[in-house]
């Protein structure tokens, strides 16, 4: 069996998407999506936590979320965007440097303003536990937003133009010579099992079901957590890697959280309402990377979640378990995505290593490819500073507001 294609995206999760979605608005180009998972029963976009923020360290962070959260304001309604705002709570060295960010945000034009412990008290009355907060931020233009429903518009408009999606196919082989694509060889997996397998180990089953050659005049690398395996498949090393994330679930009876939108604590637990009841998650240190989905249980809740939540509100003290899950963030070196042509290679491109920002910077990501793909050049935002490259030349770009 053979197919063609003018562009072929590897990953069909938020980024491939939107990257499908972006060029067919620009071009009739023929367009395959190939994912082992469409249906992100595994995949980041599916086990995300839903914040989406501008608020960051370094300007290209800072204006790709901007821009997709420019664009995810006029279709709020249909993917469930809340604009409700991010308060992050610091103590006193946090604070100090969030003071240093300031200037960046105001020539953003982000809005962001600095509350005193009493002000803090005053709009945020159920946090009455605020031992050790210095101070905190409140940033109006963040929020809250329903990733399925993002990544579905995405996939809907793109179909409507004529982008074809591949369900549990799997890049098996890719033909590169002197730098350009030929040839992409592709098998299908069946059963969920062998998908899960898979993902985990990178094995495919021994059952094989028959090759699909695909030609393509260019193909994208938007594999997410799985970038590195493709990438070993036309000869490149990434230095990105795969890193366990969790979140749980929890109900209270004693307070609604649905007029705000994210909290992130000084300890770095974040937390938010999530259809009548709260959503917490935490960066556990020292989390080994690896292909690791399970989740902790009630002991995450246990040990993690509770304690940190207790401390901010005695409406927190009872809580109901309910449950959690876990989800790959791809970690880049320096914590910023990892965009742009392929280092010697003429027509394969790449988007992924976003290190937990997919969904805030999708839009913009996904923009910035299809121009780079069609136009030879990026036409709206310039990130040529966050080519693969820039870890070989010294030119790292550190990214510290994570939780």
């Amino acid at each position: 069996m053979k197919k063609s294609y003018d562009i072929l995206i590897v990953g069909g999760g938020i980024i491939g998407s939107s990257i499908a979605y972006a060029v067919s608005r620009r071009s009739n180009c023929s367009v395959g999506v190939v994912d082992v998972d469409l249906s992100g029963h595994w995949g980041s976009s599916e086990r995300n936590a839903g914040g989406v923020r501008a608020t960051w360290e370094q300007p290209v962070n800072i204006e790709l979320s901007r821009r997709s959260i420019a664009f995810f304001q006029g279709i709020a309604n249909e993917v469930g965007f809340q604009q409700k705002g991010y308060l992050w709570l610091y103590d006193e060295r946090g604070i100090q440097r969030a003071q240093d960010r300031l200037p960046l945000y105001r020539d953003a034009g982000l809005g962001v303003e600095v509350l005193t412990v009493n002000e803090i008290k005053n709009r945020y009355p159920l946090l009455d536990g605020l031992e050790g907060v210095a101070a905190a931020t409140f940033s109006p233009m963040d929020g809250l937003i329903n990733a399925n429903l993002l990544k579905s518009y995405y996939r809907r408009e793109a179909t409507q133009r004529g982008v074809r999606f591949l369900d549990r196919h799997v890049v098996e082989e890719i033909d590169v010579q002197n730098g350009t694509l030929r040839v992409t060889g592709l098998r299908e997996i069946v059963s969920k099992e062998d998908i899960e397998h898979f993902l985990k180990t990178g094995h495919l089953p021994k059952q094989y079901t028959p090759r699909i050659e695909v030609s393509a005049g260019v193909m994208v690398n938007a594999a997410g957590a799985w970038a590195p395996r493709l990438a070993q498949l036309y000869g490149k090393t990434l230095p990105s890697v795969p890193v366990r994330r969790q979140v749980c679930i929890a109900h209270s009876q004693e307070i609604d959280l649905t007029p705000y939108g994210m909290f992130v604590d000084t300890s770095g637990l974040y937390f938010h309402h999530d259809g009548g009841n709260i959503l917490s998650g935490y960066a556990t240190p020292r989390e080994p990377e690896g292909y690791r989905f399970d989740h902790d249980g009630y002991d995450f809740f246990l040990q993690e979640a509770w304690p940190k939540l207790a401390c901010r509100s005695r409406h927190f003290e009872k809580l109901k378990y309910l449950g959690g899950w876990a989800g790959l963030y791809e970690v880049s070196p320096d914590m910023s995505a990892i965009i742009g042509r392929v280092e010697g290679m003429r027509n394969i491109f790449e988007a992924h290593s976003f290190s937990g920002r997919g969904i805030m910077q999708s839009y913009a990501a996904g923009l910035a490819i299809a121009e780079m793909i069609l136009d030879g050049a990026y036409q709206t935002l310039n990130l040529t500073q966050l080519s693969g490259e820039r870890f070989a030349k010294g030119q790292n770009l550190p990214e510290g507001m994570h939780i």
